[in-house]
């Protein structure tokens, strides 16, 4: 008799403990999923076509921060600290803007299902103004477009000088294009195809 109300009550318990690490589970998931939208409300829904200057901060503007150590973390990768805005949503996944920290502020799309689990991630521009220490560089741009179909384009434009290593050093003028061109798949997949330095000479002709 004793035994089977030993037996009898390690059953309750194991069942017990089953219902409560789902029920763990699934506080998680809805943790997570309203932090989602809650981000969604603070920052808002970017409007497409969305056109921008990569080489200046201020051309993109900052509507949420990132509460790193609180719920965020459910969502965000630890270095993002803050995000310009959501992209219009999907059937299938949830896309937003915000910076990557390099040599310069790198705008970046990360892509995540509806669950709030993590797609892809990738930097969007040229970056062809990032990087220059042996260039003297006299202007510079890195122009991006979102669509609304959610295609992607960047060119990127360097003139300047640069001291050649002959032994006997001349100043050489140059004019560098890159391009990216790609886009949003319905998976949430970012397929982004990006060119080499492109001399000006060459790609105006």
């Amino acid at each position: 008799m004793t035994k089977r109300i030993l037996y009898i009550l390690l059953i309750s318990i194991f069942l017990a403990s089953c219902n409560s690490n789902r029920l763990t589970t699934k506080n998680s998931q809805e943790i997570k999923l309203e932090q989602i939208r809650n981000a969604i409300k603070k920052s808002g829904f970017i409007k497409l076509p969305l056109i921008f200057d990569a080489n200046f901060e201020s051309s993109l503007k900052i509507n949420y921060r990132v509460e790193i150590n609180g719920n965020d973390s459910l969502i965000f990768d630890s270095d993002i600290r803050s995000i310009v805005g959501f992209l219009p949503d999907t059937s299938n996944y949830y896309a937003f803007l915000f910076h990557t920290v390099g040599d310069m502020l790198y705008p970046t799309i990360m892509t995540i299902d509806k669950n709030g689990k993590k797609l892809d991630r990738q930097i969007i521009c040229a970056a062809g103004c990032a990087g220059h220490a042996a260039v003297d560089v006299t202007s510079c741009y890195d122009s991006v477009w979102i669509s609304k179909d959610l295609k992607i384009k960047s060119m990127s434009k360097v003139i300047g000088t640069v001291e050649t290593n002959d032994s006997i050093p001349k100043i050489v003028n140059i004019c560098n294009v890159r391009k990216v061109d790609g886009f949003i798949d319905n998976s949430g997949k970012i397929r982004l195809n990006s060119s080499d330095l492109i001399d000006c000479n060459e790609y105006n002709k």
